[in-house]
Formats: structure tokens, C-alpha cells, sequence
């Protein structure tokens, strides 16, 4: 079983900057690539959301590093809604709704 590591901070990280800039560099591009967000003139009467690195080991069994992964996370409690939004949106699917979709599925012998 796959164990993992978080660091905790980003200054704990760069105590190993030579480990932790590949997968930083990853993350980054791979968000720039998807259009996950665009650099914008700061607006005075603007909230700025907040962005952390989290930085995670992921340990093999035998007790050998897999491998390091980062991901950047907005601080989104630093949000006022009706100030800096004004609707949320996540998917979510039901696992009712998961199983109902599998069920009719494979009666109908189709390939999901």
C-alpha cells in the first residue's frame, strides 16, 4: 500500500529546492496549459484569492520514494460571496445516481 508525506510549508520545501522545483514547474505549467487562470492588473477594490503549495511524498512499500507531486490550491475562505462571487458550481454525481446509470447500462449490454 501507498504511503504519502505532506511538507507542511513552502519554506520547508525549498530547504530542498533542487527535489521540489521539477514538480513545481509541472503543476504550473500543466494549470498555464488548461487556461486555469490568467495573470490580471490587481483591482484596489478587489479581493485577491489567496493560493497555498502543497507538497506531497509518495513512498513505495519497501520504504523508497515514488514520487514527489505539487499542487497549488486557491484559499477560497477568503471569499465574500456577493463581493468577489456570486454562484458556486461543482459537479458532483450521486452514487444513487452512479449505480443507475451502471444498472441501465448493463441491461441494455452497453459499454461504458
Amino acid at each position: 500500500m501507498e504511503e504519502t508525506q505532506i511538507l507542511t510549508t513552502y519554506h520547508s520545501a525549498m530547504k530542498q529546492a533542487n527535489l521540489w522545483l521539477d514538480p513545481m514547474m509541472k503543476e504550473f505549467n500543466m494549470l498555464r496549459e488548461r487556461g486555469v487562470f490568467e495573470v490580471v492588473p490587481r483591482l484596489r477594490d478587489r479581493n485577491v484569492v489567496g493560493s497555498k503549495w502543497v507538497f506531497v511524498i509518495k513512498w513505495n512499500e519497501d520504504g523508497s520514494i515514488e514520487r514527489r507531486k505539487v499542487h497549488i490550491v486557491a484559499k477560497g475562505f477568503t471569499q465574500v460571496i456577493g463581493k468577489d462571487y456570486e454562484e458556486t458550481y461543482a459537479s458532483v454525481a450521486r452514487l444513487e445516481s452512479v449505480q443507475l446509470v451502471c444498472a441501465i447500462a448493463a441491461a441494455r449490454k452497453l459499454v461504458l
